[in-house]
């Protein structure tokens, strides 16, 4: 989208993306052309982009490497006074070396941990999981998921399955299940039982683009408000789509004026500790004051609902 000043900003409000991959120093591009942060902030010029969650994605193994990613998006953070939001990894399957890698990025200010079943070739059902996601929870981390795989028929049901073991976790699925979204309509009914604690968001990247003006666009929507708009995450899977685009997107699914404003910046912000509308003013990697607001974030209320190939089988 070309600049366009502040009628555009305002028209869209304030925005925090909960998925992006900017290219690292000395790391090689993901989508072929480069996409480094400041790539990002020039793609983002006319959007009001407050926040935006940077992710690496720990190798299995190699403890070594996996720090080094972990210590290259802390620096982002820091560099950036917060406005890149560092999303750490491990690997579920270095065991206790994992536990320990988590703790310590924890201790360094990573607001949340990213795994990715298909890229990093783990089952949710495996229990290793289940242990790294305890430790997050313990450790005050959401844990966000690649949450599509075109290899796994039964994975939305482990989602929930590892919701129900670990009942404190904040678990986010990223790109709404792609072309399995219907699924999501478990957590309405999930929703039902006085037990369920709504512990699940969903980060609407690449499968928003995806279905938006087509002949799904309005089932889509009606699975997404029977998930609650509370629980939904404006999130653009740069490099691997544009930000503007995903804006555009989310925005024609007919959501109303509240319910964007939460999609697009309220619902991550409570997730993930950042201030509020109205307090962050300047945009993505533009401000040398840290987001250190580290409040404790319980389960949001229930306010509930109103009336290309996939990129991310592997990379998002």
């Amino acid at each position: 989208m070309p600049r366009a000043g502040g009628r555009t900003r305002g028209r869209w409000g304030p925005i925090i993306d909960a998925h992006t991959h900017p290219q690292l120093p000395q790391e090689a591009p993901i989508a072929g052309a480069s996409h480094t942060p400041e790539e990002y902030v020039r793609t983002t010029s006319g959007l009001d982009i407050r926040f935006a969650a940077a992710f690496v994605m720990a190798p299995r193994g190699d403890l070594p490497r996996t720090r080094t990613l972990n210590d290259k998006v802390l620096a982002l953070g820091r560099s950036t006074g917060g406005r890149f939001f560092p999303v750490c990894s491990v690997h579920p399957g270095d065991r206790a070396k994992a536990l320990i890698e988590l703790d310590r990025v924890a201790a360094a200010g990573a607001r949340a941990l990213k795994l990715h079943p298909n890229t990093q070739d783990f089952d949710v059902a495996d229990p290793a999981v289940r242990t790294v996601v305890a430790r997050a929870t313990k450790r005050g981390l959401p844990v966000i998921f690649d949450g599509y795989s075109p290899f796994d028929a039964n994975q939305p049901g482990k989602f929930v399955r590892l919701a129900m073991a670990v009942p404190d976790a904040r678990l986010v699925v990223a790109h709404a299940h792609g072309p399995q979204f219907p699924a999501l309509i478990v957590y309405e009914i999930l929703a039902r039982y006085p037990w369920w604690g709504r512990n699940v968001w969903i980060d609407l990247s690449a499968t928003a683009s995806l279905f938006a003006h087509g002949p799904f666009a309005d089932q889509l929507a009606w699975t997404l408000r029977k998930v609650g708009t509370d629980r939904l995450l404006f999130a653009s899977d740069f490099p691997l789509d544009a930000p503007a685009k995903a804006v555009q997107a989310v925005a024609s699914l007919g959501f109303s004026r509240a319910e964007l404003a939460s999609i697009l910046y309220d619902n991550a912000a409570q997730l993930f500790g950042l201030p509020r509308r109205g307090t962050a003013r300047k945009g993505v990697a533009e401000s040398p004051n840290p987001a250190s607001d580290r409040r404790s974030i319980g389960t949001a209320p229930r306010t509930r609902r109103s009336a290309s190939p996939i990129p991310f089988a592997k990379g998002g």
